[in-house]
């Protein structure tokens, strides 16, 4: 015999919301757990696998690859809250109390996917890509002071650094700090350093900002270790300034490279 107190109403708000906060939360409110962990999977490795993806297409389909990634989140997104209000309006009065209708239960669930999206978000920074926001004119006019860039951190796992990509480094003096220049010479090549020639030495690069006036580079650092290269700069995916969004820059590719001296 089922006791009153077993039986209860599914609020649709509140399925609505808890699937907001977590793809698949909603169906574990209403009791389809197994629906709600597959919502919850999906939403993972849809990122994973679309801007894992996104770093192998040419550097015009990199914006392309990562914008149908996001879309195709968003798609579950809002099909996890529409299902999770349609069946909790359906299930109004009618819903037998489960072992997982706790809110202990809930908060363990929701405390577990945010470790696991957070777990992925590391993981695609480290081994996808990454995006910085530009904040000082030592790139310009290449790389603008306001733009959002996309940088690939597997270029340099699969193809060698050439004199003229863009890259992002560890800054060698604060290595909390990231930088952004010109690859300027590469082992072996001779470069002018403190107004002399000097050979670039064995694992090291020589960087410069294309605004040599007002950059910080290896004029003044010194070289910079291969291993402290975090990623080739691939592509603008926004841009905005004094006189507002910059809308010709957005989606300008920046891997074309320049002669550096």
């Amino acid at each position: 015999m089922i006791h009153e107190e077993q039986i209860s109403g599914r609020n649709n708000r509140v399925a609505a919301f808890m699937s907001i906060i977590m793809p698949g939360l909603g169906q574990v409110y209403n009791g389809d757990l197994l629906k709600g962990i597959s919502l919850f999977i999906i939403s993972v490795l849809i990122p994973l696998a679309g801007f894992r993806l996104s770093v192998f297409m040419p550097v015009n389909f990199l914006l392309s690859g990562i914008l149908i990634s996001l879309l195709l989140l968003l798609s579950v997104y809002a099909i996890s809250v529409m299902d999770a209000y349609r069946k909790a309006s359906e299930l109004n009065g009618q819903y037998t109390l489960k072992p997982v209708n706790r809110w202990y239960v809930y908060v363990a669930v929701w405390m577990l996917g945010a470790f696991m999206i957070s777990a992925a978000n590391n993981y695609i920074k480290a081994n996808s890509v990454q995006a910085f926001r530009i904040p000082s004119q030592s790139m310009e006019p290449a790389v603008m002071q306001g733009d959002m860039i996309f940088v690939d951190r597997t270029f340099y796992r699969r193809a060698q650094p050439e004199v003229g990509d863009i890259v992002v480094f560890v800054y060698p003096d604060d290595r909390s700090k990231m930088f952004i220049k010109r690859i300027a010479g590469l082992p072996g090549n001779e470069v002018s350093f403190n107004e002399q020639p000097q050979i670039v030495p064995h694992g090291s690069v020589f960087v410069l900002g294309d605004n040599e006036q007002h950059s910080k580079d290896s004029r003044e650092f010194g070289f910079v270790p291969l291993r402290d290269i975090i990623g080739k700069t691939m592509v603008v995916y926004f841009s905005s300034g004094p006189d507002g969004i910059r809308w010709d820059r957005l989606g300008l590719s920046l891997t074309g490279r320049q002669n550096s001296s």
